[in-house]
């Protein structure tokens, strides 16, 4: 989960200025391009007059951001430094702002601010845009449809949504200049009620508090789990599991087992239970009400989930000094069944050659060199789902 989670201190992308934009063209609706890609929500932006860059749809972001060499690039105009918060902690981002922002082809906003961050968003994408685009005017995201509409004096009679009320909230733990308000909904967990973020930007289905985790007896060294860091604005928020759940209801749906991931004890994400991703909301057409502060949500014919992702290995390793060092291995994995122990150190490959060697499609191979205790052997798996 990167990136995603509690920022502070940031400006605000889209204000509540932005419910009244200047149009690309004069419309009642305003109509912007968006589209799935390598399992996020993508919007193509210009620049005054560059671009376009792809930016992802962050409504778990409090403020919006930009690769710190995009901004370079483009020589934006520096307003100093912001303070923001992560999953890692502190940090303090260089604040940038952009001109004649053009979104998706429709919307424009003749002035933005970016707080700049070096990558990490992935292939191809230079940026995300928070939670405002969605919060701060009446406007869907329909995944369906590949749109973000605009009703700059009010949407029409919503048909066939469920309508979550107090959706949409300023959360008072950013601090007072986290302008954007985001998207907040229930979920059950195992028949427990969660209180989550609502976040576009986290590419799983579900992520839940260490205490919510704990509580729920998810966090159980006996379930089967595999091990997963944190990682964004601070730097990393430790090492969490990805276990399975019996069931999730959501907006009136139920899921069957669906992948969770829990978050260690060291994790900066704070002032919700956990928080529901785009694997999970791609599912839903969303659209805000915002005088009435309610989020709507329909399911739409093409709500398959995204594919499910984690590590067939059950390692988590470690770069320590000139040591690779197994920090973490999963209940009932196929390097658990392989004997591999936390504290096992790898021989013969470098950092980046031992990640590789773990990773990849059910039914590779994997075969490890490995010293316990100055005794060295040969340890032998195939990657397989085991959760």
């Amino acid at each position: 989960m990167e990136r995603r989670d509690v920022l502070s201190g940031l400006a605000l992308t889209l204000m509540a200025g932005f419910a009244r934009p200047v149009l690309a063209q004069e419309r009642r609706v305003i109509v912007s391009k968006i589209a799935l890609l390598d399992g996020r929500v993508v919007m193509p932006v210009t620049i005054s007059g560059s671009g376009p860059y792809l930016f992802l749809l962050d409504t778990g972001g409090a403020g919006s951001l930009i690769d710190a060499k995009l901004a370079s690039e483009l020589r934006l105009q520096s307003t100093g430094a912001v303070k923001a918060r992560g999953v890692g902690g502190q940090a303090v981002l260089g604040s940038y702002t952009a001109r004649d922002v053009i979104f998706g082809g429709g919307a424009r906003q003749p002035v933005v601010s970016l707080s700049a961050i070096d990558g990490g968003f992935g292939p191809r994408v230079r940026g995300s845009l928070a939670a405002g685009i969605l919060t701060t005017v009446d406007s869907d995201l329909d995944i369906e449809a590949g749109e973000w509409r605009i009703y700059p004096d009010g949407r029409p009679e919503r048909v066939g949504f469920v309508k979550l009320d107090r959706a949409i909230r300023s959360d008072s733990t950013l601090g007072r200049n986290a302008a954007s308000p985001r998207l907040y909904g229930d979920i059950q967990v195992n028949g427990m009620v969660l209180e989550c973020l609502l976040d576009t930007g986290a590419p799983g289905a579900i992520s839940i508090s260490y205490d919510n985790a704990r509580r729920l007896g998810l966090w159980d060294d006996a379930r089967p789990f595999t091990p997963q860091a944190t990682s964004g604005i601070g730097g990393s928020g430790g090492i969490g599991r990805i276990v399975r759940a019996d069931n999730a209801l959501f907006a009136g749906q139920r899921f069957d087992r669906p992948l969770v991931l829990l978050r260690g004890p060291s994790d900066g994400a704070r002032g919700h239970d956990g928080i529901v991703g785009l694997s999970m909301l791609r599912g839903f057409n969303l659209s805000t009400e915002v005088k009435t502060r309610s989020l709507w949500l329909q399911r739409h014919s093409d709500a398959a989930s995204l594919p499910e992702r984690y590590g067939m290995s059950g390692l988590w390793l470690e770069n320590k000094g000139n040591e690779i060092r197994v920090a973490v291995v999963g209940t009932g994995s196929p390097a658990s069944a392989a004997g591999l122990q936390a504290g096992d150190r790898i021989t013969g490959l470098d950092f980046r050659a031992a990640i590789a060697s773990i990773t990849g499609a059910p039914g590779k191979d994997v075969t490890l060199s490995v010293a316990t205790n100055g005794q060295a052997r040969s340890v032998h798996f195939t990657l397989a789902p085991f959760l």
